[in-house]
């Protein structure tokens, strides 16, 4: 099956704080300005060049004119990239860089990136700080690595 387009998601962590986007960057929070924050709408695509048992997915934001990818400096790091999803997700390369593998939780999702293996998406306790990577994703005092993953209606 091909997609037409992405499929549409609200993402939240664990401690129920919403993910969304602000100034390129992608935070955890609440309240935000005096106001409750929706969340920012992510769209997420399979990435067919790779296992298609572990769940591998490509997450977009600003309605999936960026995506969300792992670049490598002394640790991999969590940037947006100004890149189509659907053009990420038609193209014949295995773009590891923009894939996450998928781990089912029971109610949440753990997400790891695919071209740093054993580093996962996290955010931290405090309210409206950036979310990033960690590869401690059993360190449930520090970072919270669960995410809840609601359809868009």
């Amino acid at each position: 099956m091909v997609l037409s387009k992405a499929l549409c998601f609200r993402m939240k962590d664990a401690a129920m704080k919403a993910i969304y986007v602000q100034n390129n960057q992608l935070l955890a929070g609440r309240i935000q300005a005096g106001k409750l924050i929706d969340g920012e709408v992510i769209s997420v695509v399979p990435n067919r060049s790779l296992d298609a048992t572990r769940s591998p997915v490509i997450l977009g934001i600003e309605g999936g004119s960026q995506c969300l990818s792992v670049g490598i400096a002394e640790q991999p790091i969590l940037q947006i990239e100004p890149k189509n999803i659907m053009d990420v997700y038609r193209s014949k390369e295995e773009s590891k860089n923009f894939t996450f593998y998928m781990w089912n939780t029971g109610l949440t999702y753990r997400l790891e990136s695919a071209i740093s293996p054993g580093w996962f998406l996290c955010s931290i306790f405090e309210e409206n700080q950036p979310i990033t990577l960690t590869n401690h994703p059993g360190n449930s005092e520090s970072v919270i690595t669960d995410f809840y993953l609601q359809q868009c209606d």
